[in-house]
């Protein structure tokens, strides 16, 4: 899947590919460089290794980190915040709305990882609270549950699926 990452001044765009379990991806840079990661973890999935063409490099996710954009993390004790966009993302941008804007949470992953259970439907009513999906990342079960009380619009992914950091999943319009 096609996102773009940005971070500080920067901007990039990169192609992501996985395998089913989100420990070897593949990134296709611009210019058509291609880079290999290996992911590993190392505390309870939020601190992972990356290992890139041999060299290893450590990533924490840091407190507070929500569902969606920016996702904050530390790269070898260097603190940085970044937004991960899908096209999704992008095409709410670019015409003007901004996430939430229209009453509708988006719940997107903060780690790679394989949808293990959908416990929802559409249509189903949440409180904040309320179990939504079980992502297996890192070989740990995480319960994504609902920030928001409102109705369930739209499942994204299905059982079984791998999803990338950042990828959205469901939405939920929120409740007046």
């Amino acid at each position: 899947m096609k996102y773009q990452v940005e971070w500080e001044d920067q901007k990039i765009e990169v192609i992501a590919d996985c395998d089913p379990l989100g420990r070897d991806w593949r990134f296709q840079m611009p210019g058509g460089h291609r880079i290999d990661v290996r992911v590993e973890t190392l505390e309870e999935g939020s601190v992972l290794r990356l290992i890139i063409g041999g060299e290893s490099k450590t990533v924490s996710l840091l407190p507070g980190n929500r569902v969606g954009n920016p996702i904050r993390i530390l790269l070898d004790h260097t603190p940085l915040e970044l937004d991960v966009l899908d096209p999704i993302d992008l095409i709410t941008r670019e015409v003007g709305a901004s996430p939430g804007a229209s009453g509708q949470q988006e719940i997107t992953s903060l780690m790679p990882g394989i949808i293990r259970k959908i416990i929802v439907a559409v249509g189903t009513k949440v409180e904040v609270g309320t179990s939504l999906i079980l992502l297996e990342a890192m070989k740990m079960e995480n319960e994504i549950q609902s920030e928001v009380a409102g109705t369930v619009l739209g499942i994204h992914v299905k059982e079984g699926d791998a999803v990338a950091a950042g990828a959205l999943m469901l939405v939920i319009k929120q409740d007046e």
